[in-house]
């Protein structure tokens, strides 16, 4: 079977990386690269046997590409997903799929009327951890859940927002943690779940940085039937490991770094909380350590996947469509709006709101000066 024909969008960053990683990739080839630094897209090029273009525009009319990875800044996902569509190009996106949730549905929208896949790089998805934590949810070992618990510190130093011009602000991110270095905890945060909140509270704020976005962000989630969740990540906080909780009838999961554990009850507090006859009884259990297949996370991984769903003509195939990573991007933007205006968010998102929210950000606005 011939590979799938790719170009990488956007070389300059991860996207060098993603056009490197093409000689490891079964059924994908890279045949074209494009950056808006010309020597940069010669440079990658020359490394991986690519042809260079200066524009997404031109390596899409002329690369003879079957499929793009988009690794642009954020802004451009949109334009650049649109214009691939309505030439029968597929798209994969590097996340966070878009800014704003109006912009991510116009692409979805595009790549339906393409008749293209649109993927999004979520390869967290894939590290073995995070599989079998899946797998242990939806087999029922934790039977129904009650409580997810995310705590993602991302911590960056001031030197890391002082390489860019564009770093940290409202006009070259649209955002701060929720959408540079969140948007792969907040995916694994609903997929674990196994659906979106119906409504969020949260507080988004600045401190210790200089600058302009939010770098440090909690979220109070109300998923509905019983289900709660909470969610924080800064940049700005002691750089431990990641910590996921999740809490069930039948007992706790939690994930800390590399160590996965169980608390896993001998009778379920749905029945223990009944049949109890002392005031203070506990529920009997034990921790255990739970083994798992140490797969690191992989880009790579992502792309061949997606290359298979491609040739095979099966969305299902890939790690993660488009309509998943717009859920992740929604309670990105959801999370923003709650944090900033101070008041609980519905989900589906009032996309008008955010937008309005961010164009007023954007214009230099203070959080205590939005108008809706």
């Amino acid at each position: 079977m011939e590979p799938v024909r790719f170009g990488v969008i956007g070389v300059g960053g991860m996207g060098g990386n993603h056009a490197r990683s093409f000689k490891d990739i079964e059924g994908a080839q890279l045949v074209a690269v494009a950056d808006v630094n010309a020597q940069t897209a010669q440079k990658v090029a020359q490394e991986t046997g690519a042809k260079a273009f200066e524009t997404a525009e031109d390596l899409i009319a002329n690369g003879d590409v079957e499929a793009i990875i988009i690794a642009t800044p954020h802004f451009f996902h949109p334009p650049v997903a649109e214009f691939a569509a309505a030439r029968g190009v597929h798209v994969l996106s590097e996340k966070p799929i878009a800014v704003t949730v109006s912009s991510a549905d116009a692409m979805i929208a595009a790549c339906d009327k393409g008749g293209v896949m649109l993927g999004v790089m979520f390869q967290q998805r894939l590290e073995g951890v995070r599989v079998h934590m899946k797998r242990l949810i939806e087999s029922s070992a934790l039977g129904k859940l009650h409580r997810i618990s995310m705590t993602a510190p991302w911590y960056r130093p001031q030197a890391y927002y002082d390489m860019g011009a564009w770093r940290g602000t409202w006009k070259g991110e649209g955002g701060g943690i929720l959408m540079n270095q969140a948007p792969h905890s907040l995916d694994q945060f609903v997929w674990l779940a196994g659906r979106a909140p119906q409504s969020v509270q949260a507080i988004a704020t600045t401190r210790l940085h200089t600058i302009e976005v939010e770098n440090t962000a909690h979220a109070i989630c109300d998923f509905g039937d019983g289900l709660t969740g909470y969610f924080y990540a800064s940049t700005a906080e002691v750089p431990t490991a990641e910590r996921v909780e999740i809490a069930g009838d039948k007992g706790v999961l939690v994930l800390e770094g590399a160590s996965l554990r169980f608390y896993e009850l001998e009778q379920p507090i749905s029945q223990h909380l009944g049949t109890a006859t002392g005031g203070f009884d506990r529920p009997s259990g034990a921790w255990r350590d739970i083994e798992y297949e140490a797969k690191p996370q992989n880009h790579a991984e992502v792309t061949r996947e997606f290359a298979k769903a491609v040739r095979a003509k099966d969305p299902s195939l890939m790690v993660a469509d488009g309509r998943e990573g717009l859920r992740a991007l929604e309670m990105a933007n959801a999370i923003s709006l709650a944090g900033f205006t101070r008041q609980e968010v519905e989900l589906p998102l009032d996309r008008q709101k955010f937008d309005a929210m961010l164009s007023q950000l954007q214009a230099g606005a203070a959080p205590s000066e939005l108008k809706f």
